[in-house]
């Protein structure tokens, strides 16, 4: 289960101010400051197959390692974001071979989706290209981390900014991510995230068909 708080960050001058490890440490020990960058493709089958199950299928380059993932389920309520997850680690680069299902055939849900798919072909629908700077932040009850991610989400119908922090909880207690979160959102004017950034994509790609 991956659960999150996502804020969009509408001015990027305040990530100057805010991106900061002094501002962070407020909240609790901060350690593991990384950047990386990111680079994702999102599939499905010509007519939607894996929309339709509610679930997203993504390859992602981060840093040098390659990474299929799973996301289905799941719901948001105010950018805090539940949803499942399974995350695979490559053995290769996945451009020179097909995207497959098949990675997550040891999985209950991985072999669901390979019987839903069948034989159709999977195509590319939407991309993504991000950094992503991360701290992670031990408050003495929970762990998480915080990631600031600006770059674009790139789709057949134009593309879209991201400039955006999350907040993911690793162990502990929900409620204090929420607490930091809110008082991000508080002080540095952040604004609730309630699209992820496949569902933005979606979004576009939908409302240039009508």
């Amino acid at each position: 289960m991956e659960i999150e708080l996502k804020y969009l960050i509408p001015d990027r001058d305040i990530i100057d101010k805010m991106w900061q490890e002094a501002v962070f440490k407020e909240y609790g020990t901060v350690d593991s400051v990384s950047q990386i960058e990111m680079d994702a493709i999102y599939y499905d089958t010509e007519d939607r197959v894996l929309g339709g199950a509610d679930t997203a299928f993504r390859v992602r380059k981060e840093g040098q390692r390659y990474v299929a993932t799973l996301k289905w389920g799941g719901h948001q309520h105010e950018g805090l974001h539940e949803r499942e997850e399974l995350n695979i680690q490559l053995p290769e680069d996945p451009a020179v071979v097909a995207p497959t299902l098949e990675v997550f055939a040891q999985h209950e849900k991985g072999r669901q989706l390979v019987s839903l798919v069948g034989e159709k072909e999977l195509k590319a629908l939407i991309e993504t290209s991000f950094t992503r700077q991360i701290m992670r932040i031990d408050t003495g009850n929970t762990i998480c981390e915080v990631a600031l991610d600006v770059g674009d989400i790139i789709t057949p119908a134009g593309n879209l900014d991201i400039c955006e922090l999350e907040i993911e909880l690793f162990s502990g207690d929900v409620s204090d991510i929420e607490k930091i979160g809110a008082d991000l959102e508080k002080r540095f004017g952040l604004k609730t995230g309630v699209e992820s950034k496949f569902g933005r994509g979606i979004k576009l790609i939908t409302e240039n068909l009508k």
